[in-house]
């Protein structure tokens, strides 16, 4: 079987999710584009580490080993986010990154790890890069679809 890649399909999917190949054959599954983590509580996609739709001044992240998104306090306004202490704006060049032209990179979000770190010219496409398996924090991920989940409830 080839591989299939997901699709953009506004018509089939929410806003923020992709169309993405299934188990089977013919099977597609609406799930979050690179960068959104799925929030169960409002069946929707949000941009990680962004206000979306966490109260007051928090921001949704998906803690390291988890699969639901969680609202955290956020230090920094909505499109910055705290690194070493300071906080620095999402998508921007230098700011806690050495200069582009000095090897540095631009300061966003991972869209694999949904962290946040210094991205360099090659891993600011790899949010275009979409992984095999499911990403962190995905719809597909949080329920279940992707690892086995433990609930100790």
């Amino acid at each position: 079987m080839q591989q299939r890649v997901p699709l953009y399909a506004p018509n089939k999917c929410p806003d923020n999710q992709l169309l993405y190949p299934g188990d089977q054959e013919h099977d597609w599954i609406c799930d979050c584009g690179p960068g959104y983590v799925y929030y169960p509580t409002k069946d929707a996609c949000f941009e990680a580490y962004r206000k979306g739709p966490c109260p007051g001044k928090q921001h949704l992240i998906v803690r390291n080993g988890s699969v639901i998104p969680e609202c955290m306090l956020n230090p920094c306004e909505d499109g910055f986010a705290m690194y070493n202490g300071k906080c620095y704006e999402l998508g921007k060049p230098n700011g806690p990154c050495r200069p582009i032209n000095e090897g540095g990179g631009i300061f966003d979000v991972n869209a694999t790890t949904l962290e946040v770190e210094c991205l360099k010219g090659t891993d600011r496409l790899s949010l275009f890069s979409l992984p095999n398996k499911c990403s962190p924090g995905s719809k597909r991920d949080s329920n279940g679809k992707c690892r086995i989940v433990y609930n100790f409830n």
